[in-house]
């Protein structure tokens, strides 16, 4: 990526971090810029390998030697809009978290909250994560990582919930990869202006997921 690239990947990550403070709060994506936007519209359409770098350009309305100078590759885009993605749910995720205080489950209800409104308010960059396929070395590894610390900070707080005796669940690590597939399942089927609000769908997912802990009534 060049000097440019970066910069703007800098500009980026400086708006998504001023609104991760309010982690309920999202603005449109439209704060990328028109190159990874361009990208993440036709990944999610067409696929990684489906797209090419043509396409992108014309879809930000530049030529390729113009995307050039930015990325590097299309598969430098793809790294970015998966670290962006991967980054702001887990940023906003942990905001949730450290705000619900010190309960294992008012913390476990806030981080299934705050993934279910990243999947109704992120749909797109939610299914890209369908393209790491796409991804390369050592960036596939990268991005499972990152991937895999959402999941250890959810289940954290389940085996917490546990030994305080909050939930009953006997298997902390399968109820959580349960919880975390339900959660990602909502951008599959959430259309946005339709009767479903998103808070809504948010708040009877975490009944949903306290269900499946066995969360003991209090």
């Amino acid at each position: 990526m060049t000097r440019t690239g970066a910069r703007m990947t800098e500009e980026t990550t400086e708006i998504r971090q001023e609104r991760i403070g309010a982690w309920r709060q999202y603005d449109p994506e439209s704060a990328l810029s028109p190159l990874l936007k361009s990208a993440l519209d036709r990944f999610v359409t067409l696929g990684y390998h489906g797209t090419t770098v043509r396409m992108i350009a014309d879809g930000a309305g530049m030529t390729v030697p113009g995307l050039y100078y930015h990325y590097e590759s299309k598969q430098a885009l793809l790294v970015e809009l998966l670290k962006m993605s991967s980054q702001e749910i887990r940023q906003r995720t942990n905001a949730a978290v450290t705000e619900a205080g010190d309960d294992p489950r008012d913390r476990f209800a806030a981080a299934v909250q705050s993934i279910v409104l990243y999947m109704t308010h992120r749909q797109q960059l939610a299914h890209l994560a369908r393209e790491i396929r796409g991804l390369e070395e050592p960036y596939r590894s990268q991005h499972i990582e990152l991937r895999d610390a959402l999941k250890a900070s959810v289940l954290t707080e389940v085996i917490s919930g546990k030994a305080l005796g909050r939930f009953t669940v006997d298997n902390p690590h399968e109820a959580t990869r349960a919880v975390l597939v339900m959660c990602e399942g909502v951008a599959e089927w959430y259309r946005p202006g339709g009767i479903n609000v998103p808070e809504e769908v948010a708040d009877r997912y975490v009944g949903f997921a306290l269900s499946i802990v066995g969360a003991v009534r209090t």
